[in-house]
């Protein structure tokens, strides 16, 4: 049984970037089991393919779709599959058209043949990649992206974690940075035995620093911190940088001065660890019904050395969180 698979874009430029992708991984010979052809619309006139992949390209609020608001182009692209159709676009921009392809995606919800490519792990690692890959880090910046969008932990970021992600440049490795900051705001975490250790005297920031692995020579930084909103106090990640390892005590050294201005109270509180089952889940507390700060002096007089993880409150899920 052969299969024939066709991509369809409406510019020539998207063409020629799909072709150095894809086109040197599959063949176009139709004469194989498995083939695939790269065209514009004007090129696939006339055509027809098993499965038609079309790309619509635009993004923007206004509804523009620039070609493809030709009805003719958009009939040509359309009607190329002789099994499957799918189209690969933003919603928003095809539904706002004012053309076929708002038509195309009402009916395509209506039918529950709508998809959003985010809310699928592979694909949205896909997403991620090209990204990175297209050094478009900006669109990954905000913690409320798809990459987060149903994680347990808030995310923050600082600019030092970004400027390391900009310099990194390699795919697989930004991939398995991405996974791993995945796996983090869902509530996973190292076992002791996972974790490389560190020479901790007398660094207090180390008491709330974690670093994983990464590869054989860079680690992922982070800790647990606190953000204070409206009415609540909510435990938050706070990813600082990716560093070899080598550079991990260095880190430190410049982090204890932020953290030695913490109170007690919050430094508890960013130690606190509340469990669902063998997740980490983020506590949140009323500022309403929050402790007095603690004294300073008696902050002070409290050696941070004596302070420790494993000694830290843990609770269950029915905490209130």
């Amino acid at each position: 049984m052969k299969v024939r698979v066709g991509v369809i874009s409406p510019y020539k430029a998207q063409v020629h970037a799909i072709t150095e992708k894809v086109g040197k991984r599959y063949s176009s010979d139709a004469q194989n089991n498995f083939s695939v052809s790269i065209r514009s619309v004007d090129g696939f006139q006339g055509g027809e393919e098993d499965l038609i992949i079309i790309s619509t390209v635009r993004c923007n609020a206004s509804g523009s779709v620039g070609f493809l608001s030709n009805r003719q182009r958009a009939n040509v692209a359309i009607t190329r599959a002789r099994y499957c159709l799918w189209i690969v676009g933003n919603g928003t921009t095809l539904g706002n058209s004012e053309s076929v392809w708002e038509k195309l995606v009402d009916d395509a919800k209506k039918r529950n043949c709508f998809h959003n490519a985010e809310e699928d792990q592979n694909l949205a690692h896909a997403i991620a990649a090209a990204l990175l890959e297209l050094n478009q880090i900006n669109d990954l910046v905000n913690a409320d992206s798809f990459l987060f969008k149903s994680a347990k932990w808030k995310v923050c970021f600082t600019s030092a974690f970004w400027t390391s992600m900009r310099r990194v440049r390699n795919k697989e490795l930004s991939k398995k940075v991405l996974s791993l900051l995945e796996k983090l705001s869902s509530g996973w975490r190292q076992t002791e035995k996972e974790r490389t250790p560190v020479d901790r005297s007398g660094e207090s920031s180390s008491l709330f620093v974690e670093h994983y692995k990464v590869n054989k020579q860079l680690y992922l930084v982070w800790s647990v911190d606190i953000l204070a909103e409206t009415s609540n106090c909510t435990q938050v990640l706070k990813v600082w940088d990716i560093l070899p390892f080598s550079d991990i005590p260095n880190l430190s050294n410049q982090l204890e001065i932020s953290y030695g201005s913490y109170t007690v109270e919050k430094m508890t509180r960013c130690m606190h660890r509340s469990r669902d089952g063998s997740l980490v889940v983020p506590m949140k507390w009323s500022v309403d019904s929050s402790s007095h700060e603690a004294d300073p002096m008696q902050f002070l007089s409290k050696p941070l050395a004596s302070l420790s993880l494993r000694d830290a409150p843990e609770t269950s899920s029915k905490t209130k969180r």
